[in-house]
């Protein structure tokens, strides 16, 4: 593989010629479909989940080749327009290679990096590194769907640093010997063997440090807290559950965690574990553990939900059992505990109760762990958890199964303040009955169909609720939790309220979009590009989106909804779905999804769609920023273009940008071919929008103007003083100096909306801080209207928007060359914040000489 990277490439040169930007766009042409090839193989490895194809391991082993060559090629192209600017992206293909190889091969891979991570850094994306059940209880708290305890996980890494310094590589090694000569080995004494070492080892130094470092911040955020140090292991409520089989301390007090740490990683090993490893045919002694470490909750009342009656899921209950003081009581089964079941529907009230005579609780002992204490005797038979907090909790875990997309079973608890917490949750393993699926199959037959086969599905599921039609960012924003979200276009701008979502349906969009990746991302049931939803879904009515058949019906079947709760194809047990499921855990997730962001480096890449996120974002900025030609006088390749608005404008064709015409004569708006260069014309020249006299300006931006230098330290103060546009067919690089303002537009435009995008830079202005400040708060505005994603500081503005059908982006093209035009003097027009509200209606409704009167 490393050979790859040593293919002989075109020295990188600082020419000021046609054909090095003409090299440099083809190589974005090669990134962009190393993108999309990346892309689509997602979506088919999604769609083979959906037992819509037949598929091996050496099915499974050749994508993973595919995908890896394809990103590497990626990586490749970007370097390669770049200069080798990101070498650390190298490395992030060959970590997520090599986890995905791990993955294919059935053994754990723990990611090299940080022996400790705290929970608010967590999510599911860090599973190889913290294990399945802290990287969900990470994820839960990340998308809002409840509070969890503080805390901080030792990772895989600082386990295998562990394991080796004990010794337990070679033993394995020896156990594996054994095997393969037909000795009889005898998994109590591997067991026995493996324990002794790890408790006879100290914990590593660096090890021992960052836990002891963590513990410390812990302290300072929850003085006096006691810990709950338990196992997350890699594996573990999984697809092979070990539910129950290693070991947790709970009450343990800040200096004794590295004890605990201790003795939970020697329950690694422990005999029932080392058994159940090989009963299930995985290697006994191949395995590693992540450990949990949380603050404990000082509960006056814990138990354990299941969101659905595990013996007759079509009830449409939640069963709560609760208790006094710590659920360990609960979880132990040797107490007698309180009985509830609860409604699935809001406001969840109680139908059935059963309290019990409860005498003694489990507590946190006065020096440390856990104690059993009576309850006092005026309590014993009173309800340890009052109505309204029953139906609290029935909302919370009815936000954690919906954003799972499975019945769960939590475990929670209620502190002295009433705060309510969810300490653990993992899936119900349990399947349709016979009589839930024909129930689900009469109730489809017999709802009305609004759509069927409309569009493409990008997230898979059913969810049911009210029609929210959103227009704006404003409808986006105030979306009620629940609603079945219909839109035009799927806008970044939609991204905010998705999670909020029942289910997302819009007329236009891809499955490859960074809409759909987020729908993917908070498992909300998606269908894109579905043509007409929005004449068809009304505002306001209740529908049920079934994005497991591509079909939208009247109202809402809950019994689809109860069914797909328990949904578990047959196939889907089969090894080779389960080993696609966890390839596509190191594959598909987007974790990278602001360019702005502080974590958009690409150390922070652990998908190879991270790895393609980040490559695409910084090709495009690259070639929209640096862009360095001086035209020669008598070039064939450079025109003078004249328009009917005062702007010079020189253009520069790469190849198919402008038509043939005579030596000499002027080049002129009819005779551009370049399809995105004649978009931009078309609404710089709209009538109204380019103020030809001068702007009315007050006595505070006309000091502030002559104040104002040369705009020597703006951003965009670098470029030639002139104005250029590098055209071709399809392609255009446009960068304008009017005055102190400054814009790029970086673009790709063509019949296939996969490969379309936009790039849009502003900086500068004449006045004060202030005001430019406001016309930036403007344009974003207005962008932001149009569906760019936005992001920016001061005065500076940066736009983005992709993968938009060729309709769409001609006319966001017209739209930027407008807005070019119309906010061109209006920071000196800003003198109240007022008015950018007031300018940016006027620009959409197409009111644009209201801001000169």
């Amino acid at each position: 593989m490393a050979g790859f990277w040593r293919r002989a490439r075109p020295e990188r040169r600082e020419e000021d010629s046609v054909a090095a930007v003409r090299r440099r766009i083809e190589g974005l042409r090669g990134l962009v479909d190393g993108n999309n090839h990346v892309l689509e193989l997602i979506a088919k490895a999604g769609e083979m989940l959906g037992g819509e194809y037949v598929f091996d391991r050496n099915s499974l082993a050749a994508m993973a080749e595919e995908l890896d060559a394809a990103a590497r090629s990626v990586v490749f192209d970007l370097n390669a327009i770049t200069g080798d600017r990101y070498p650390e992206l190298v490395e992030a293909v060959e970590r997520v290679g090599a986890s995905v190889r791990a993955t294919l091969e059935s053994r754990p891979f723990a990611p090299e990096g940080e022996v400790v991570v705290p929970l608010d850094g967590i999510g599911e994306e860090l599973a190889d590194a913290v294990g399945e059940k802290m990287a969900r209880l990470g994820s839960l708290q990340k998308h809002a769907c409840c509070r969890v305890p503080e805390g901080f996980a030792v990772t895989a890494a600082a386990c295998r640093l562990y394991l080796e310094r004990a010794g337990v590589p070679a033993v394995a090694e020896r156990w594996r010997l054994q095997g393969r000569a037909g000795e009889a080995a005898d998994p109590g004494a591997l067991s026995a063997e493996l324990q002794a070492r790890v408790k006879a080892t100290p914990v590593p130094r660096e090890v021992a440090r960052a836990v002891q470092a963590a513990v410390r911040g812990l302290g300072r955020a929850a003085p006096g807290a006691r810990l709950a140090v338990r196992s997350s292991a890699l594996g573990e409520d999984g697809e092979v559950s070990f539910a129950g089989q290693y070991a947790t301390r709970l009450g343990v007090d800040p200096p004794d965690v590295l004890e605990a740490y201790r003795e939970v990683v020697a329950s690694l090993f422990s005999p029932g574990v080392v058994r159940y490893r090989v009963s299930a045919g995985l290697d006994p002694a191949d395995a590693l553990m992540a450990v949990a470490c949380l603050t404990m909750v000082p509960a006056v009342a814990s138990g354990v939900v299941h969101t659905v009656d595990p013996t007759d899921p079509s009830r449409r209950v939640l069963q709560v059992a609760a208790t006094r003081g710590l659920g360990s009581a609960v979880v132990g089964g040797d107490v007698p505990v309180d009985r509830f079941e609860l409604s699935r529907e809001a406001p969840h009230p109680v139908v059935s109760r059963h309290v019990a005579d409860k005498r003694v609780m489990d507590v946190m002992g006065r020096r440390g762990g856990v104690e059993r204490t009576e309850v006092p005797e005026g309590e014993r038979d009173r309800p340890s958890v009052s109505d309204d907090d029953l139906a609290r909790l029935a909302a919370t875990v009815l936000r954690v199964e919906r954003y799972m997309k499975s019945a769960q079973e939590v475990e929670w608890a209620i502190d002295g303040h009433g705060e309510l917490f969810v300490l653990q949750a993992r899936p119900l393993r349990l399947d349709a009955s016979p009589a839930l699926r024909r129930d689900a199959a009469e109730a489809t037959s017999r709802a009305p169909v609004l759509m069927r086969d409309r569009g493409v599905v990008a997230c898979r599921g059913v969810g049911a609720g009210v029609v929210k039609t959103v227009t704006g960012l404003e409808d986006a924003l105030g979306i009620e939790p629940g609603r079945v979200l219909v839109a035009r276009l799927s806008s970044p701008r939609l991204a905010a309220a998705v999670s909020r979502a029942a289910a997302l349906v819009t007329d236009i969009g891809t499955t490859t979009g960074h809409l759909a990746a987020i729908a993917r991302e908070f498992r909300v049931p998606a269908i894109m590009d579905a043509g007409d939803a929005t004449r068809i879904l009304t505002d306001g009515a209740e529908v049920t989106v079934d994005a497991e058949e591509n079909v939208v019906y009247a109202g809402c079947v809950s019994e689809l909804l109860e069914e797909q709760l328990l949904r578990r194809d047959t196939y889907s047990d089969a090894p080779e779905f389960r080993l696609l499921r966890r390839m596509l855990k190191k594959i598909a997730p987007l974790n990278l999804k602001d360019p702005g962001g502080p974590d958009f480096f690409p150390q922070r890449c652990t998908t190879y769609h991270d790895i393609i996120r980040f490559a695409h974002e910084k090709a495009m900025e690259d070639l929209a920023e640096g862009q360095r030609l001086t035209p020669r006088a008598g070039s064939r390749d450079v025109h003078r273009l004249e328009m009917n608005v005062p702007l010079d404008l020189l253009v520069i064709d790469l190849g198919g940008g402008v038509a043939p015409g005579e030596d000499g004569v002027p080049l002129t708006p009819d005779r551009v071919t370049s399809r995105p260069l004649r978009a931009v014309i078309e609404g710089l020249t709209t009538e109204g929008v380019w103020a030809r006299g001068p702007a009315d300006m007050d006595l505070d931006g006309f000091l502030s103007s002559m104040t104002r230098s040369h705009a020597l330290t703006d951003q965009l103060a670098l470029r030639p003083d002139m104005n250029v546009a590098i055209a071709s067919a399809d392609y255009l690089n446009l960068s304008l100096r009017l005055g102190y303002h400054f814009n790029i537009v970086d673009c790709y435009l063509s019949e296939s909306g996969r490969d379309n995008h936009i790039y849009f830079r502003f900086a500068g202005g004449v006045t004060e801080m202030t005001r430019r400040t406001r016309r930036a708060a403007l344009l974003r505005q207005i962008l932001t209207a149009h569906d760019f994603a936005t992001e920016g500081s001061a005065d500076l503005v940066i736009a983005r928007i992709k993968k938009m059908p060729y309709e769409v982006a001609v006319e966001r093209l017209r739209m930027i060359g407008r807005l070019i035009g119309f906010t061109r003097q209006l920071d000196v027009l800003l003198r109240d914040d007022r008015l950018v509200e007031r300018l940016a209606a006027s620009f959409n409704q197409g009111r644009y000489g209201a801001a000169f009167r």
